[in-house]
C-alpha cells in the first residue's frame, strides 16, 4: 500500500492517473485544496472534471474523461461506508453524468492505497486495469471483450490468486455502447445511471481488478467507533429497518400502490391491476432466498432470489430493487415477478440500466399502443402491455443493438426524435434521461427533484423521504417551516425541503455513505455527517461548513451542465406529470405544480432560469470555473 504524507486521514493521498492512449499509469497526490472543499467521491469528481474537460467534447470520445472516486469514509467501519461515485459527461444527456455503487470494489480500492482512478483516452484494442497495491498495469483484455460482467468477473478471478480481488466491468451493452449502458461490480451491483458504461466502452476498458493489503486510518478511533455504535442503534431503532431489512427495496412497491402512486403502463396510471404480482409479500414470500449486504452496512437492502418454478426456472441471483421491479414491471404493465426477476438478470449481465431500459421499452409499448408504431416497425414483436416475451426480446436486441433494439438503445429522447409522429408525447425523460420508479403526481418534493436534478430525471439526488414518512405535522414545521412538509401531495414548502436534501446529498456521496442510512431512517443528518467527516480525517468542520460544500457541488455541477449549453430553463417535467391529472386512485385528479415550486427553488438557490448568480458563485468560491457569459450575470 502506498505510503502518503496527506494531511488527513480517512484518505489515502494518492490517485491513479490512466492515460489509455499511450499505455501510460501515474499514481499523483490527491490535492489537499480539493479534499478541504470538495470532500471526495462526486464532489472530488466533478472538480475534477469541470477543471480538466473541454467544454463540448463528443461523450464518446478518445477526449472524455471517466472519474472512478471514494471518499474518505469509504472503507471505515462508518455505516453503509462502500459507496463510490463514477463520473464523466454524459452521452444520454451531454451534461454531467454521474453513478454511485456500493458492494466490495471501493473499499478494496482504499485498501489498495487510492482514493481514485482518472481514466483519459483511448485504447487501441481491448484492456483491462490490473490494481494490485502499488502495481497498477494495463492488460489485454481480448479474452473477455464479448463477455458479459459475470463471465468477465469468473474469468478474472480464476486468472489471479488474490482471494479478495475486486471487479468492475461492462458487459455486451457498454461494448456497443448503448446510451444507457452501466458498468457493474459484484455481479448486481450498478453504477447505472446516465451512460457511464458506454463511456467505458467507449475507450475500449472491460474492466477494472483491484486488489489491496492496507487499511482506511481514522484520526480519532475511538470517538469515531463509539460514534458508530450510536448511529447503529438509531438505524436499528428506526420504524423503517425492519420492512427495508426483511424486504429490500421491494417494500416500497406496497408504499407507491397504496399511495396511488404505482407508475403503471408508461405512467399513464398510478394504479395497476396485476399489483399482487409484484408486491413485497409475493417477493418475500415465493423468490427471497437469503439478504445480501453490501460492505460495513447494518441494512442489508439488497436480496438475493431463486425462480422455482415455470420456464425461467432455475434464474438466481441479486435481486431487482424497486426502481427494477416497476420499470421492468407495471409500467410495463408486466405482473410476473418471475420475469420481472429474469429481465434484472440479463440487465445486470449486459450492464444495462434497468430504469432507462425499462422506461424505453415503456415509451415504444405506448407508442405501439397508440398506433404511432406498427409491427412492421419493430421486427415484428408485438408491444402489447404486458407482453412478457417481447420485454426479453428487446432486453437481447437492444443490448446487442440490433434492428429495432438500435434505435432504443439510444433511450427515449433520441429514439422519439427519430420516430417523431408525435411520439415525443410519450417520451418521458428529464434532460434526456429517464424517471425512476415513482409517480411524482403523488410526491410533490420527488417531483421537483427530478426537475432539477443536475443529471437529468433523477430520484437520488434528492431522495425526499421525509413527505412519505408520515411525520406528525410539528415535524415539518420543525424541519421545513410548514405542516404541509409531511403531505406529499402537497407542493408548498417542497422547495425548501428539495434544496436541503440535494446540498446534503451531495455531501452523502462525497463522503461516500449510503443515502438509506441518511434519507431513509434520518441515522444520520448533517450535525452527524460533521462527526463522521471530523472523526474520520481530522478537519475542522461545522454543520454549516458541510453544508455549504454541498452546495458547492451542487452550483458546481450546474455550472458544467451551463458550459455546455444545458442548464438554463432545463429544468422541467414531462407534461404527463405537470398536466395529465391521475386518472384513478387513491391520487385521482393530482398533477405537479412546478411552475410555483420552481419559482421559490431558484430564489433560494440564488439561481434565474436554472443558472446561478455570479453573487452565488463568488459566495461559494467558485466564480474561476464560469464561462465569461455566466461571470457577465
Amino acid at each position: 500500500m502506498n505510503k502518503s504524507k496527506f494531511p488527513y486521514k480517512g484518505y489515502c493521498g494518492k490517485i491513479i492517473e490512466v492515460d489509455l492512449t499511450e499505455e501510460k499509469v501515474e499514481t499523483k497526490d490527491l490535492e489537499v485544496e480539493v479534499a478541504e472543499q470538495y470532500i471526495g467521491g462526486r464532489g472530488l469528481a466533478i472538480r475534477y472534471l469541470i477543471k480538466n474537460l473541454k467544454p463540448k467534447i463528443d461523450p464518446l470520445g478518445e477526449e472524455n474523461i471517466l472519474v472512478i472516486s471514494t471518499g474518505p469514509l469509504t472503507g471505515t467501519l462508518a455505516p453503509s461506508s462502500a459507496r463510490y461515485t463514477i463520473a464523466t459527461k454524459s452521452p444520454l444527456t451531454g451534461v454531467i453524468g454521474y453513478a454511485n455503487s456500493g458492494g466490495h470494489f471501493a473499499p478494496e480500492l482504499k485498501y489498495a492505497g487510492y482514493d481514485a482512478i482518472i481514466i483519459k483516452g483511448k485504447a487501441k484494442s481491448p484492456k483491462y486495469l490490473l490494481i494490485q497495491d502499488e502495481k497498477v498495469s494495463i492488460e489485454d483484455a481480448s479474452h473477455l471483450w464479448g463477455k458479459d460482467t459475470w463471465e468477465t468477473d469468473k474469468i478474472l478471478k480464476s486468472e489471479y490468486e488474490s482471494s479478495n480481488l475486486q471487479i468492475l466491468s461492462i458487459g455486451q451493452a457498454g461494448e456497443n455502447k448503448v446510451l444507457y449502458a452501466a458498468i457493474m461490480n459484484n455481479l448486481s451491483r450498478a453504477a447505472a445511471r446516465t451512460g457511464v458504461g458506454a463511456v467505458m466502452g467507449s475507450k475500449n476498458l472491460k474492466a477494472i481488478a483491484v486488489s489491496g493489503s492496507g487499511f482506511v486510518e481514522v484520526h480519532n478511533p475511538e470517538e469515531f467507533i463509539e460514534f458508530t455504535n450510536k448511529t447503529l442503534e438509531k438505524i436499528y431503532d428506526d420504524p423503517a429497518y425492519p420492512s427495508l431489512s426483511d424486504y429490500g427495496t421491494s417494500f416500497l412497491v406496497d408504499l407507491a400502490y397504496l399511495g396511488g402512486g404505482l407508475a403503471t403502463n408508461n405512467n399513464q396510471f398510478g394504479v395497476f391491476d396485476g399489483y399482487d404480482g409484484i408486491s413485497a409479500e409475493t417477493f418475500y414470500e415465493k423468490y427471497k432466498v437469503k439478504s445480501d449486504s453490501c460492505f460495513a452496512c447494518p441494512i442489508h437492502c439488497g436480496k438475493y432470489s431463486k425462480v422455482e418454478e415455470g420456464k425461467y426456472a432455475g434464474i438466481e441471483g441479486g435481486s431487482p430493487e424497486y426502481e427494477s421491479i416497476v420499470c421492468l414491471g407495471s409500467k410495463c404493465g408486466i405482473g410476473d415477478l418471475a420475469t420481472i426477476i429474469y429481465a434484472n438478470d440479463l440487465c445486470n449481465r449486459y450492464g444495462l440500466d434497468t430504469i432507462s431500459l425499462g422506461d424505453t421499452v415503456a415509451f415504444a409499448m405506448e407508442a405501439y399502443e397508440k398506433g404511432v408504431l406498427k409491427k412492421e416497425d419493430t421486427d415484428g414483436i408485438d408491444l402489447t402491455w404486458g407482453n412478457q416475451d417481447a420485454l426479453i426480446e428487446l432486453i437481447h436486441k437492444i443490448a446487442r443493438r440490433e434492428g429495432f433494439g438500435d434505435l432504443l438503445a439510444d433511450g427515449t429522447k433520441i429514439a422519439s426524435e427519430k420516430i417523431n409522429k408525435g411520439s415525443e408525447e410519450y417520451a418521458l425523460h428529464v434532460k434526456g434521461m429517464e424517471p425512476p420508479a415513482y409517480d411524482v403526481r403523488t410526491a410533490k418534493a420527488f417531483g421537483l427533484g427530478w426537475a432539477t436534478a443536475n443529471r437529468g430525471a433523477d430520484h437520488l439526488s434528492a431522495l425526499p423521504n421525509f413527505e412519505l414518512l408520515g411525520y406528525p405535522k410539528e415535524k415539518g414545521v420543525e424541519w421545513f417551516g410548514s405542516e404541509k412538509a409531511v403531505d406529499p401531495y402537497a407542493w408548498e414548502s417542497k422547495a425548501r425541503m428539495t434544496v436541503w436534501h440535494e446540498n446534503f446529498g451531495a455531501v452523502v456521496d462525497s463522503a461516500e455513505m449510503c443515502k438509506y442510512t441518511c434519507f431513509s431512517a434520518y441515522a444520520v443528518k448533517p450535525d452527524d455527517m460533521t462527526k463522521f467527516l471530523s472523526y474520520a480525517t481530522g478537519m475542522e468542520l461545522s454543520e454549516e461548513k458541510v453544508m455549504e460544500i454541498g452546495e458547492r457541488i451542487y452550483n458546481l455541477e450546474r455550472l458544467f451542465n451551463e458550459r455546455e449549453g444545458k442548464a438554463k430553463d432545463s429544468d422541467y417535467l414531462p407534461k404527463r406529470f405537470t398536466e395529465e391529472p391521475l386518472p384513478s386512485g387513491p391520487a385521482k385528479g393530482q398533477v405537479v405544480e412546478l411552475d410555483k415550486m420552481l419559482k421559490e427553488y431558484y430564489e433560494i438557490r440564488g439561481w434565474v432560469n436554472g443558472a446561478p448568480k455570479k453573487e452565488k458563485l463568488k459566495e461559494l468560491g467558485i466564480e474561476q470555473f464560469a464561462t465569461k457569459k455566466e461571470e457577465e450575470k
